[in-house]
């Protein structure tokens, strides 16, 4: 085929009509908590700064036949298909200028994003969810200076936690220890970040990346990704399946 002009000169990009398989493909990032580790890539550091554009939580299990179902996170057992379940948790942001997908599914990175404030499910091993922690600012910002900002508009510096024991009634047998992720701080990113950063969550449709788990679906096997680390994430306890998030 030949390419009769290539001048783009004007033309800001699209931001609908992407085929499914070419939206949301970012570098992923991991953590293992044994080490303390994130993996941004193929790359390992001890900490991590991080713009949280948007978050979003399912329920996993993988059919005899290899197909994965999906679940909204607070699907019942019993409307879900045969097999075992993986609760997962994604956020998406900005490491340096470009998108990351965070992704977590050990009982370590779970609770550090949504371990919740109080209740039956709060993990007092843990603090309380970066992400509630976060919503909790822009809710003061809003009282205390009328204005209205989002996750984006912030930057978390991420960092390993002491080791602590993470051993559970459900498996008190098998001993196991991880470095919890700590909230060191946050700040705001600055005017022209926050505007450029809400152009970003806009022309990538993030809000539809957020909402794509709120619906059961079944994808095949060999299209399921999840952002890879290097090395194994560590695996705090056996996850529960009644545990919602």
């Amino acid at each position: 085929m030949k390419v009769e002009t290539n001048d783009f000169s004007g033309y800001q990009g699209a931001t609908a009509g992407q085929s499914q398989e070419d939206r949301w493909q970012y570098e992923g990032i991991g953590y293992n908590a044994t080490d303390g580790i994130f993996y941004v890539g193929k790359n390992e550091t001890k900490a991590l700064e991080f713009v949280p554009f948007a978050i979003r939580q399912c329920k996993e299990v993988t059919d005899a036949a290899g197909i994965i179902h999906r679940y909204p996170i607070k699907q019942r057992r019993n409307e879900m298909t045969e097999g075992d379940v993986v609760n997962r948790v994604q956020v998406v942001g900005l490491v340096g200028d470009e998108l990351h997908i965070f992704g977590a599914r050990s009982w370590t990175a779970r609770a550090a994003w949504l371990n919740p404030r109080g209740g039956q499910w709060h993990d007092e091993r843990f603090e309380v969810g970066i992400w509630y922690r976060l919503q909790d600012y822009i809710k003061q910002v809003k009282a205390e200076k009328g204005m209205t900002t989002a996750p984006f508009c912030y930057r978390l510096k991420l960092s390993a936690g002491q080791s602590i024991e993470l051993s559970s009634a459900a498996n008190a047998k098998q001993k196991s220890r991880g470095c919890p992720i700590v909230a060191e701080s946050l700040a705001f990113v600055g005017a022209d970040a926050a505007r450029a950063n809400e152009q970003l969550f806009i022309d990538e449709l993030l809000d539809e990346w957020a909402a794509e788990w709120n619906k059961a679906t079944a994808v095949e096997a060999a299209a399921h990704t999840e952002p890879a680390a290097t090395g194994a994430i560590g695996l705090a306890v056996t996850d529960n399946e009644d545990i919602p998030f």
